[in-house]
C-alpha cells in the first residue's frame, strides 16, 4: 500500500529518525513539568560567614571544564524523572552536544569529573549507568532537592529550562555560562532583582579573574540577557566632581527577577492543583 492509498491505515505516518540535541533536551524537560531547576546558593558561593567565598563553581572556571558544568546543571535539570528512567551514555552525549559535538567517552569524561568532585556518584546497570547527584557544595553528602526541606538554611537560585531550550547553553562560553549563574543567584528573590559587583572582587568573592568576568558580562551582553546600570556616588576621598562608579546589574528575559518567580508561582500552582485532586 501507498501512503495515497486511502485504504491504508497508516497513510501519512513517516519515519521520524532524528532528534536535535536542542529538541531531545526540551522534550526530556519537559516531563521535567517544572521549568526550571534549583541550584543551591553554595554552588557558587559560600555564605557570608566564611573565611573564603568562592566554591564549587570557581572549580570549574580555573580548570575550564565547561562539559562538565553542562553535564551539572542538565543532570539537576532533568531531577526527578531520572531517578526511574536512567540514560545511556550515549544519551548523555546526545543530550550534551551542541556547539561542539560531545562523543560517548567525552561524556563519561565529563561524568568522571563530577564524580572526582564529589558532586555525584556513578554505578552501573548493565548499559546503563545511574547517576546520582550528590549535594552542590562538593561535600559529598546525599543530596535532596533545593528547597524541599523547610528546616534547611542553605538558600538557592534557580535556573530556567529556557537556558537549554533557547540554545543559550550552546551559544554561550565558559565565562558567560558562570557570570549568569553569578547573576542568577545574585538576584534570587523579592528584593534582589539587580546587584552590584566590580570587576576586581570578581575573584575575592567569587574565585573567579576579573577578565574572565569581563568576558562573561560581554556574552551576555551579546545575548542580550543583561541590564546594566552605572551609579555615580559622591567619595571623601576623591577631588569635587570625582565620582565613584558602582555598577549595578540585572539580568533579563526569560532570566530576570520577575521571570523566575513567575515560574516558581505556576509551579506552586500545579503542585496544589495535584494534591486537590488527590
Amino acid at each position: 500500500m501507498s501512503n495515497d492509498d486511502p485504504t491504508n491505515p497508516f497513510a501519512g505516518l513517516e519515519d521520524q529518525l532524528k532528534l536535535t540535541p536542542q529538541g531531545a533536551r526540551a522534550e526530556l524537560l519537559d516531563k521535567a513539568r517544572r521549568g526550571f531547576c534549583p541550584i543551591r546558593n553554595t554552588f557558587v558561593q559560600h555564605p557570608q560567614a566564611a573565611k573564603i567565598r568562592p566554591s564549587v563553581l570557581a572549580r570549574f572556571v580555573t580548570s575550564r571544564q565547561e562539559r562538565a558544568l553542562d553535564a551539572f546543571l542538565l543532570l539537576h535539570a532533568l531531577q526527578p524523572i531520572l531517578e526511574n528512567e536512567p540514560y545511556p551514555m550515549g544519551t548523555w552525549a546526545n543530550l550534551l552536544s551542541g556547539r561542539r559535538p560531545c562523543s560517548t567517552p567525552t561524556a563519561s569524561k565529563a561524568f568522571s569529573t563530577l564524580e572526582d568532585m564529589a558532586l555525584i556518584s556513578r554505578r552501573r546497570d548493565g548499559h546503563r549507568v545511574i547517576l546520582t547527584p550528590l549535594r552542590e557544595d562538593a561535600s559529598g553528602n546525599p543530596w535532596i532537592k533545593a528547597g524541599s526541606d523547610a528546616q534547611e538554611r542553605d538558600g538557592y537560585f534557580v535556573v530556567p529550562h529556557e537556558y537549554w531550550t533557547n540554545g543559550y547553553a550552546d551559544r554561550l562560553r565558559l565565562p558567560g555560562k558562570a557570570m549568569l549563574l553569578i547573576a542568577l543567584k545574585e538576584t534570587q528573590g523579592d528584593g534582589h532583582q539587580s546587584f552590584e559587583m566590580a570587576l576586581d572582587r570578581a575573584f575575592e568573592w567569587y574565585g573567579i579573574s576579573e577578565r574572565t568576568a569581563e568576558r562573561g558580562f560581554n556574552e551576555l551582553n551579546r545575548e542580550h540577557l543583561l541590564l546594566t546600570r552605572i551609579q555615580r556616588v559622591a567619595n571623601p576621598k576623591l577631588p569635587p566632581g570625582v565620582y565613584q562608579r558602582r555598577y549595578h546589574r540585572a539580568l533579563r528575559e526569560p532570566f530576570s527577577t520577575i521571570d523566575r518567580k513567575t515560574l516558581q508561582d505556576a509551579a506552586k500552582t500545579r503542585v496544589t492543583a495535584t494534591t486537590e485532586r488527590k
